[in-house]
């Protein structure tokens, strides 16, 4: 009773509300002949479930699919993909899971552990790196297996090492007064800008 219910009730409200806003979005849209980037892939998905035409020309047309950071990829996409997949289309998903950012758009990780987990002996680790410098992977497999013990590969780095050092910090060990911000973002940038050029 009291703070609860008066909590309660004020998410009901927000949710009512947002739910509101979600119909007449969808009315505006359809009104005006328009679609966004979830339509897409939603009205995509139905015309390969119902219109088998249209999946025998995507097939006749399509050598192979790939994916990459299919570790965030939502349940609309992977169904789309699915119907892709299913029609025999070869396909090759590229991910991290330790690399899942999109939840906030609805990216889902467990599709690919699952899928993952259902073709383990298709699944091929990578164990080199091609981006980073060798003192930087020291510093990232030192992390990564503490971060991810039973689940870290580490991976050995094909670069060469270079003059530079990997990592920089730049610390300000006060925190900022109301008009120090400026300056310190100033100070942060004219650095990037040096180290570019």
């Amino acid at each position: 009773p009291g703070p609860l219910a008066h909590a309660q009730r004020h998410i009901g409200a927000l949710l009512a509300a947002g739910q509101e806003v979600l119909v007449h979005y969808e009315t505006a849209k359809r009104e005006a002949g328009l679609v966004d980037y979830s339509d897409m892939i939603a009205l995509a998905g139905r015309l390969l479930r119902e219109r088998p035409d249209v999946l025998a020309t995507l097939k006749s047309r399509v050598d192979c699919v790939v994916v990459d950071e299919f570790q965030d990829t939502n349940p609309l996409q992977f169904a789309l993909l699915w119907a892709v997949t299913a029609a025999g289309v070869p396909t090759l998903v590229v991910g991290d899971l330790k690399q899942a950012i999109m939840a906030f758009q609805g990216a889902d990780p467990r599709l690919f552990e699952a899928l993952a987990g259902q073709h383990a002996d298709e699944c091929k680790p990578l164990t080199r790196n091609w981006r980073s410098q060798p003192r930087i992977m020291e510093f990232v497999n030192a992390l990564g297996n503490k971060l991810f013990p039973e689940a870290y590969i580490a991976l050995a780095p094909q670069r060469t090492e270079t003059e530079r050092d990997p990592i920089e910090l730049v610390s300000f060990p006060t925190k900022a007064k109301r008009d120090q911000h400026r300056v310190r973002a100033v100070a942060v940038g004219e650095r990037f800008k040096a180290l570019i050029e």
